[in-house]
């Protein structure tokens, strides 16, 4: 997970540089929203993944880490998309979009991670 936080450290200036040349203040306000919704997002489909992580549960585990790492992003981009207002015209769902492409990589690689923990600790108990 501090891997995940670390990624979004690094990338987020890039995202708020585009954003004040484009917009200005606004345009880092819309970059620090799409990033907290989105590492939100990551860290609780990261959670839900090590909690259902038993080999007998985890491609449920992997489907609910999905939707919420999908969900809750693209539905608060679709809301402030419609809404309207500064955030909107800055381009915060583009925004969001690019977090959320920058996290699925990471999130993805920590996936794989823990669940081949899991399933190492769970061959372990069983021999």
């Amino acid at each position: 997970m501090i891997l995940l936080v670390a990624v979004f450290a690094i990338t987020f200036p890039a995202f708020a540089y585009y954003g004040h040349q484009t917009h200005g203040q606004t345009g880092v306000l819309a970059a620090a929203v799409a990033a907290v919704v989105c590492l939100g997002a990551g860290l609780v489909a990261l959670i839900v993944l090590a909690l259902f992580r038993e080999p007998q549960q985890v491609v449920c585990g992997v489907g609910l880490a999905m939707l919420f790492r999908m969900a809750i992003p693209m539905s608060i981009g679709i809301f402030l998309g419609k809404l309207g207002g500064p955030l909107a015209e800055a381009g915060v769902f583009g925004m969001i979009v690019g977090f959320y492409l920058v996290g699925l990589l990471v999130e993805t690689l920590l996936a794989v991670r823990l669940v081949n923990g899991a399933k190492v600790a769970h061959v372990s108990k069983v021999a």
